[in-house]
């Protein structure tokens, strides 16, 4: 695969990686210590997580972008950050 850009809106600016296989495991380390629901982090773990970014990489193969909404805080007390990756030639 090609080299990619991945950033997560208000916490991670866009950022260059060889692969989809160095942004991934970057990505996860900004996420996995962020106050998220379980539900809504183990969801985020299958997407970008350990063993995750499958279904990232068959985006990313087939329109060149690939995204999520990271919901940080409580239910009633939240903001969005969009999570996005994308193709591009280094």
């Amino acid at each position: 695969m090609s080299a990619v850009r991945a950033g997560i809106a208000g916490i991670m600016l866009p950022t260059d990686f060889p692969s989809l296989d160095h942004a991934l495991p970057v990505l996860w380390e900004r996420v996995r210590a962020l106050p998220i629901r379980e539900a809504h982090r183990d969801f985020i773990r299958c997407c970008i997580g350990p063993g995750g970014g499958t279904g990232a990489a068959r985006c990313l193969a087939r329109s060149g972008r690939w995204s999520v909404i990271l919901y940080v805080g409580e239910m009633t007390d939240w903001t969005a950050h969009p999570i996005t990756i994308t193709t591009h030639t280094p």
